[in-house]
């Protein structure tokens, strides 16, 4: 009998901690602390405790990597971890070393990143008798239970003599860089800040040309022109559902080591690809430059900081599995958020369920608010949050397995704050009560899928956009175009009567569809998208190598 402790740690309210704040130096910091909840801190504190683990710095990656599983269990070893996750096996029972280090971890949240909430579960087996996949499903449904019946904090106010945090309302125990007054929450996250931006650096470093990433909002965003950030969430498609096949697979106490190692190589495939997707998509930002006026393809300005040096107008926030979060300037946010997507989803497809079986690829689904860059923050997540969800309920109706990559988002420019369901309800709706949009949209892998009814893709989105743009049928008649959202609601003969009456050119084509003359084919319209996009998609196309910026 060899007698084992399976512990799964949780970062619990992430998208509060991290995205409540308007402050993108606190979003850094904040994110940087539940990255490091579930890695750095968890090295830290077994070697504290003496406790032999399966970590090793690697001074080249600048990162923690894990060995090779193995069958002889040292005293913990760590299965994965990452994201706000982790899960470890420590031999021995609970009270023996699982809870002594999740005391020291708790504490460690308490004294460098107050308001961090994390939730724990542990369960004993047998190695060689209980089954690992079966009690790790245990945990997992143990660790929901605590999330859903947890107390929440009710922190003390403050007495009357106390001085109110700017951020939080809670009692203050500093104040900022700008003087304003701060509860040790905020300060905790502005002291991990500076660790937020290394981390970035070093991931990303090969591929940003040597220009650091912004860490203001207001350096998203072009002053009197531009005013806009896009805060793009991508999620991986069906992730749950491979790790239960993983787990599926391997019923008995005899597969014990087989899990561990597929749950490791399936976790660190994974954040491979995410990985190579954000610096892929790093290296198209700088690659777009345009260098006959150093602009982002000729359009978007590179910001200047107030030391007068350039800086991107990109940040990851969120990053290193499948959940991924980072902003832009407002313009670039649909062709980053495209080119992320459709490179996870051309990558090497991720492991099976079994060692040896190949997997599929690493589709995922977006959604992208653009918004005023004063916009609260906790609510443009939520809705790049929401949109991520449309598009995935929408993925069965545009493609014909039913899986794939699609992107779905949302220009709030009028400062309304409403449910997603509720703007469209209200804004994109034809006088005879059909939808007036083609988003979600669907990206393709290699050739689209055959049929009229497919229809809704990004590059029939991207193309129509592009020919209201560039086009010298359309693009002298910019007012016009713009005019033609109020036709549209009308409905197909009213548009045929607009174009009449301005002399304007049959609409772009849009493949297997007969949309030109009316801008629409039964309850299908497929060009308000468009037109709404004309002032908010930059469309990003790396330089040759003789035109890139020096």
């Amino acid at each position: 009998m060899r007698e084992v402790t399976l512990t799964q740690i949780e970062v619990s309210g992430i998208q509060e901690y991290i995205f409540g704040s308007n402050n993108l130096k606190q979003n850094i910091g904040a994110s940087e602390l539940v990255s490091q909840a579930t890695t750095d801190w968890v090295i830290e504190i077994l070697d504290d405790l003496g406790i032999e683990h399966n970590a090793t710095w690697d001074e080249e990656e600048q990162a923690w990597l894990l060995s090779e599983w193995m069958r002889e269990l040292l005293p913990a070893q760590i299965i994965y971890w990452g994201g706000g996750n982790a899960l470890l096996l420590f031999s021995g029972p609970p009270t023996e070393r699982a809870i002594p280090f999740t005391k020291a971890l708790t504490r460690t949240a308490i004294g460098q990143a107050r308001g961090l909430s994390l939730v724990v579960g542990h369960e004993k087996l047998d190695w060689d008798q209980d089954a690992a996949a079966s009690v790790h499903k245990q945990v997992r449904r143990k660790i929901a239970a605590r999330k859903l019946n947890r107390q929440q904090s009710v922190p003390l106010i403050g007495l009357g003599v106390t001085a109110n945090c700017v951020f939080t309302g809670l009692p203050a125990v500093g104040v900022d860089e700008d003087g304003s007054l701060i509860a040790q929450s905020v300060l905790h996250k502005y002291q991990a800040t500076e660790a937020g931006k290394m981390r970035v650096q070093r991931l990303l470093q090969s591929v940003s040309g040597g220009f650091p990433f912004t860490d203001d909002f207001n350096l998203m965003g072009e002053r009197g022109e531009s005013s806009y950030i896009a805060v793009i969430h991508a999620d991986g498609n069906g992730m749950g559902e491979r790790f239960g096949a993983i787990a599926d697979a391997h019923p008995a106490a005899k597969d014990n080591d087989n899990y561990c190692r597929q749950l490791r190589r399936f976790s660190d495939a994974v954040q491979t690809r995410a990985t190579a997707a954000l610096r892929a998509t790093v290296q198209l930002l700088v690659n777009s430059v345009d260098p006959k006026n150093g602009r982002f393809d000729g359009v978007v300005p590179f910001p200047v900081d107030n030391d007068d040096h350039r800086v991107l107008p990109f940040r990851p926030i969120v990053f290193g599995g499948d959940d991924v979060t980072f902003v832009s300037e407002g313009r670039l946010g649909l062709a980053l958020a495209a080119y992320y997507l459709r490179h996870l989803g051309e990558g090497e497809p991720l492991p099976g369920k079994t060692e040896g079986e190949i997997g599929e690829p690493l589709n995922a689904r977006a959604g992208v608010a653009i918004v005023k860059s004063h916009y609260p923050f906790s609510r443009a997540y939520e809705l790049a949050d929401a949109l991520c969800s449309s598009a995935k309920k929408k993925l069965p109706a545009l493609t014909p397995q039913g899986s794939g990559i699609v992107l779905d988002w949302h220009y709030a420019t009028s400062g309304v704050i409403l449910s997603l369901g509720q703007l469209r309800e209200r804004e994109y709706r034809s006088q005879a009560g059909h939808s007036l949009l083609m988003r979600p949209v669907r990206l393709d892998v290699g050739a689209p899928p055959a049929g009229s009814k497919y229809w809704r893709s990004w590059d029939n989105f991207s193309n129509v956009t592009r020919q209201f743009q560039e086009n010298s049928d359309w693009y002298r008649h910019r007012n016009k175009i713009k005019a033609l959202r109020e036709p549209l609601r009308q409905g197909g003969e009213a548009v045929r009567l607009f174009r009449q009456n301005y002399g304007l050119p049959a609409l772009p084509e849009i493949p297997g569809q007969s949309m030109m003359e009316t801008g629409w084919h039964s309850e299908d319209c497929g060009y308000f998208d468009a037109i709404e996009a004309m002032d908010f998609y930059v469309h990003l196309e790396p330089k040759t190598q003789q035109e890139k910026m020096p």
